[in-house]
Formats: structure tokens, sequence, C-alpha cells
């Protein structure tokens, strides 16, 4: 929706600047942290859960603090909480636990308890407005919507004035059925022209729930009406449910038209749900809960917007899921925030939330199954992928992610297989899509030893997207062929570069040396390939090869034991062959016939690219 995009642009700056919150304060939530004590001597005190007889004992007290600082600084944030809330009556004043407390169980949806947190805080001195928001927010769950409102207006801040209280009051004056009080609490979003997509919604919302048609409609249709207007999720179910509970599919068809991102499977979701309701369809605001719930995910998403207040988001999505549990949005939004952070288990535990039932359970079973790789869990992820690709239409990203998975697991032919499914959903041809599914299908080949299917691909690659990524792979391919060594060292060459610290690239170069049969060149460009990729088996094992060709024979034995120690993405490394080789060492090696002038004018090519970097291949120490 280009309108609450400019809406975010435009004051998170502001916001960042306005909100005087706890969590400048204290601890951040999920950022790593240098440890402020030693965590050796309270991991221990970590691993128990607070003992109730921590009052009588104020070591075991200040022991509770540690071990709370350290799952805090793990990341474990509702044990955090739990020796904290042990600690909080103990601990000195200053120290404001208590602020810390009301924050982490804000972020861990724990909204009943850091209520009592926050208002302690208050007592000691934390002026946040956040405190009052949280307190409101409470109120409104429990239906309080009077105390909700006059808490929420005792904040005395600019942003609380410009964004929270408006939405808060607005949404509790209609859990009242107060609707003009509610439409003037929600009026000063009306003066920003930045916040009007947002105004014009609630203030339809608010109208739709209390049964004012007339003036839902009419809110409905200006939003709709804005130029370049593209409905979020949520705005688009209270729309159409609008129309369709009023018997006008026609309107609720046009709204579904205004969607945004419609190719997304979560919006087809939702939009052939729309298609197949009708006039008996529930209302989806049944409470001014509902309603409350997607103004406190609007306010996370402007936080988000600004990076320093990705925690301060966190808060409010929390709030968010707290007043609508069943609002899935906020859940992907949180996981989505700590996917990026790279606390991957975090994330999968959020996502884990969100019901199968709800139209963003497959968006949170493919990012669990993506999170479950980011940690190594493939085969983990792979059943949840394989799940979704029997339930689900063909969808490229399932299949992409499966052939990768089958790749790590060296299973080269069956990941071919899903890469080119992946690449058959792109009827049109999409460049940008295509290319790296062909290239991955390269890749597979070659790993599988089908050099003629993996040369086929790469050469397809560079016609339509020529990189050098690209000519590495293909020349390197050649070169495990034995054929076209002039082509294959002129990829190579032209694929290196001289600057870059990349270890794939210069194995390639040594290589090429190598099998061209210039052994002392291919033992320096080898050389400085290990340093550059000091844990890839393969790279160890040519220069085993290399060495052994100069008569370096002890050395060559040595880093061929050192590549059978290592790990091997790349498919290629043998470790059989690699056995007989210590065993009986190389043998005697032909080198195959080649154009000697085309080989040695890549070698000047070489050697100019190199002293216009000023980048040499330098010697490395024998080991």
């Amino acid at each position: 929706m280009n309108g609450v995009i400019k809406v975010f642009e435009k004051i998170a700056f502001i916001m960042s600047i306005l909100i005087g919150i706890a969590v400048a304060g204290s601890c951040s939530l999920f950022q790593r942290e240098k440890p402020a004590v030693d965590t050796a001597s309270v991991l221990q005190m970590e691993e128990r859960q607070p003992a109730e007889d921590d009052s009588a004992d104020g070591y075991r007290n200040y022991g509770s603090y540690l071990a709370g600082r350290v799952a805090h600084i793990r990341h474990d944030l509702n044990k955090a909480a739990d020796f904290y809330k042990a600690a909080a009556p103990y601990v000195p004043d200053n120290q404001m636990i208590s602020s810390q407390l009301y924050i982490l169980l804000t972020a861990q949806g724990r909204i009943d308890e850091a209520v009592r947190y926050a208002r302690m805080a208050r007592e000691k001195g934390d002026d946040s407005p956040f405190i009052d928001t949280i307190e409101a927010i409470n109120l409104t769950k429990l239906g309080q919507y009077r105390e909700a409102i006059d808490t929420i207006n005792k904040c005395d801040n600019p942003a609380a004035d410009a964004f929270f209280i408006p939405f808060i009051s607005a949404w509790n004056y209609a859990g009242l059925k107060e609707g003009k009080k509610a439409l003037k609490a929600l009026a000063p979003l009306a003066s920003n022209p930045a916040l009007k997509p947002l105004y014009l919604f609630h203030a339809g919302a608010i109208n739709d729930y209390l049964g004012n048609d007339k003036a839902a409609e009419a809110h409905y249709t200006s939003l709709m009406n804005l130029r370049h207007m593209e409905l979020a999720v949520f705005q688009l179910q209270v729309i159409s449910n609008f129309y369709l509970r009023r018997n006008e599919p026609d309107k609720a068809l046009r709204a579904a038209s205004l969607a945004i991102n419609k190719d997304n499977l979560m919006m087809k979701t939702i939009i052939d749900e729309i298609k197949k309701s009708d006039s008996k369809t529930a209302p989806i605001l049944r409470t001014p809960e509902n309603g409350l719930a997607d103004a406190l995910f609007s306010i996370a998403l402007m936080m988000q917007q600004e990076g320093s207040n990705s925690d301060l988001a966190i808060l409010f999505a929390a709030l968010s899921s707290y007043c609508a549990p069943d609002y899935p949005l906020p859940l992907l939004f949180t996981a989505a925030v700590l996917e990026k952070r790279k606390l991957y288990a975090e994330a999968i535990e959020t996502y884990k939330k969100v019901p199968t039932e709800s139209y963003a359970y497959y968006t949170a079973e493919f990012q669990i199954a993506k999170n479950m790789m980011y940690l190594g869990k493939n085969d983990e992820a792979e059943k949840i992928f394989r799940k979704l690709y029997n339930k689900y239409p063909p969808n490229p990203d399932i299949l992409t992610n499966l052939g990768e998975i089958a790749r790590i697991n060296q299973r080269y032919l069956e990941a071919a297989r899903f890469y080119q499914e992946a690449a058959d959903c792109y009827p049109d041809n999409n460049v940008s899509e295509i290319w790296p599914l062909y290239f991955a299908i390269g890749i597979s080949y070659g790993a599988a030893n089908d050099s003629e299917q993996a040369e086929e691909y790469l050469r397809k690659v560079l016609k339509i997207r020529p990189n050098r990524i690209t000519e590495n792979h293909l020349g390197y391919t050649l070169l495990q062929q034995n054929k076209n060594l002039e082509e294959a060292f002129e990829l190579i060459v032209s694929a290196y570069n001289p600057a870059l610290e990349d270890g794939t690239v210069t194995d390639s170069l040594g290589w090429a040396f190598y099998k061209t049969g210039h052994y002392e060149e291919a033992v320096k460009y080898l050389e400085k390939a290990s340093d550059q990729s000091p844990s890839e088996a393969v790279i160890y094992d040519h220069l085993g090869d290399a060495y052994w060709q100069v008569g370096r024979k002890r050395e060559a034995v040595f880093q061929w034991n050192h590549a059978l120690g290592l790990k091997d993405d790349s498919g290629e490394f043998n470790r059989t062959a690699t056995l007989k080789k210590i065993k009986d060492g190389l043998g005697s090696v032909s080198v195959p016939s080649f154009d000697k002038d085309a080989v040695e004018k890549q070698i000047e090519r070489l050697k100019n690219k190199e002293k216009s970097t000023g980048k040499h291949s330098g010697k490395h120490s024998a080991q």
C-alpha cells in the first residue's frame, strides 16, 4: 500500500526521537551483546529454575539476577524474565530491573505480567509512555474501555499524542458504543496527509463495527479511491467482508482487485476465500480488540522502517497479538525480525505459533523450513518442503529449496530435476529468475560427473547472463573433461580478479596451470587458493597433486591427508582416490594436447591483470 509506505518513511525517524521508551535504558531485546558479567561463574544458575526460597538468601537473589543476564544474552527471553522476576524484589532501585522486566515480558506476549512490573517501574522513576500504553491495552483486553481511555490519556508525550492515543482511544470509545467520540479521537490522524489511508480505514472500520453502514462505506470508498491505492491483508479482509455481508459481491471483488502482492500465495488464499463467500459470512470486526490489533500492528510497521526501532516494533507486534491472538501478521513480522538478526531458533518458535487453519500457515511453514536450513537441519527442512510441495500448487521457491537440500546431501541428479521443475514454473523465461536455476542445474550435473549436461547449462547461462562465476565453473568443467583447454584457460583468466579473495576461482586457475603442465605456476596459485579458502577439501587435494609433480612428495601426502579431514560441499572430492594416492603416490600424469600459443596468450593476459592491480600469486611456506 503506497500510502502506508509513505507514512512509514515520513514518521519513523520522528517517532524514534520522540519516544522516550525504556528500551533505550535497558538491555536490547535481541541484539548480540558482550556480557557485562563473567558468565562462566553463573552458567549453572542459568540452568536451574528460580527457587521459591531465594527471598531468604541475598546472594542467591543476586545469582538469579546474573542468571537472568546470561539467559538474556543467550536470547532465552522467557527464562531471563523468570530469573529477573525472582530477583526483582531485592535488587537496588537504580538497577531498574522492573523496566527490563516489563519490556521482556511484553516482547514475549506476557502482557498481564508486564503490567505489574510496568507499574513498579513507574514508581521507581520510569516515565516511559509505553507504561501507559501497555496498561491501557491490558484494560482494553479486559473490556474495561473507560478505564483504558483514562489511562492512555495520561500519556504526556508528542508521539503518544500523534499516534498511540488516537488509535487506542478511538477503539475503546467504539467498545463503549460512543461512535462520535471514537471518530473525534481518531481525527488527529486525518490532518496528516501521510496518515490519511490509516485514518480512512480505521474510521470506516469503527463505523462498520458500530453498524453505521453508510458512514463505513463512505470511508472505505474514499480509501479505495486514493491514487495508487493497494490494500493490505487486514484492510482487504475487513472491507470485502463488509460488502459481502451487504450482499454486494461486486464491490467485494473490487476491493480484491486492489490487493497488494496479488500473486503472493497468502493473498491468493484470501482472495479465493472472498470469491467463495456470500452474505452469510460472519463479521470480522467482532470486538474493538480486532480493530485495535491492526492499529498496533501498523505502529509496529512504522517503527520497523527506522532500523534502530526494531525492538520497539516487536513490542507493538506483541501487543497486537495480545489483542487478537488469531491475527497472524504480527507473528510473521516478529519472526522475520528475529530471522534477520540470525536468531533462527527463536524465529522458528514464533512461526510455529501461526495456527494450521490460518491463511498465513503456508508462509509460516515455509519460513520454518528455511530457518531449519540456516541451522543445518536439512532433513527436517526437507520434510516440511515436501509436505508443502504435496499440499500446494507447484511453487518455484519450494522446488528450488528442495533442489538445494538434495544438492547439499549429494543427490545431484535429483537436485537437477528439482531445479528444472522450478525453472519450468517461469513460462515467460524471465532471465533474472531462470539463470540462477540453470547455473544450479549445471553445477549439479557437474557434481554428478555428467560433464556434457553441466557444460550445456553453463553455456546457457553465459548466453543469457554473462558473469564471472559461470565463466569459472564452465572453464573448470572443461578442464575436468580435458576438453578445449584453451577455452577453459581463457574463461578462468576472465573470471579471475586478483583483487578478490576468491579461493574457488584461484583454485580453478591453479588447476588450469596443472592441466597444461605448468606445475610450478600451479603450486603458486593453489597455495594462494588454500590461503583464501582454508576449509575446502578439493583445494588441498589439488595442492597435493601439484606438490607431487614438482617433487615435494612428503608435502603432497601431508596435503592429501589434510584434505581428508575437511568437509566437501562441492561433491567433487573423491576420498577413495585420495586414499589411494596417499598409499601408492600419484603415478604418471599425461598432459592433454592443447594450443600452446593460445594458452601462453592467456598467461600473458593474466600477468597484465595482476600487474594492473598490483596483486600477484605469492609463495606459500611449505607445511
